[in-house]
């Protein structure tokens, strides 16, 4: 994610205000152009409608036990790419069994490997018959 590369805007849904801050230091230096942070879902949930993403990390458990769930909805209603950001053991939402999780705590490299997972577009499947070029 290198300064050729178009800058992306990337959402982070974190309650812990340091712990945002360390995330959003990191998404920064690697080339985001935008960062939105919200602690609680009704504040992440505004920006979705408000803010054009290309991506976003959620804490799975946020303040007041808010679970950001309804955020991750909206996220894939939208279509934007997202990864679970969390130090949280319990279960996932069987729904987002498909959604990339980084458990904390993070290096920076893990960090930025997961937002190329979202931010990478997957090739497309290949017609029956047609060969990888």
């Amino acid at each position: 994610m290198g300064s050729r590369e178009r800058a992306f805007a990337v959402l982070i849904v974190e309650d812990q205000a340091l712990i945002a801050l360390n995330i959003e230091d990191v998404v920064r230096r690697i080339g985001s152009g935008a960062v939105g942070c919200a602690a609680r879902v009704s504040d992440a949930l505004t920006l979705i409608e408000t803010t054009p993403w290309d991506a976003a990390l959620l804490d799975i458990r946020l303040a007041q036990g808010e679970t950001v769930y309804p955020v991750a909805e909206r996220l894939r209603a939208k279509a934007i790419p997202f990864a679970f950001v969390t130090a949280w053991d319990g279960d996932i939402d069987p729904r987002y069994c498909d959604v990339p999780v980084l458990r904390k705590p993070f290096g920076e490299a893990e960090l930025e490997s997961c937002l190329r997972t979202l931010l990478v577009p997957a090739a497309p499947p290949l017609a029956a018959g047609q060969e990888a070029a």
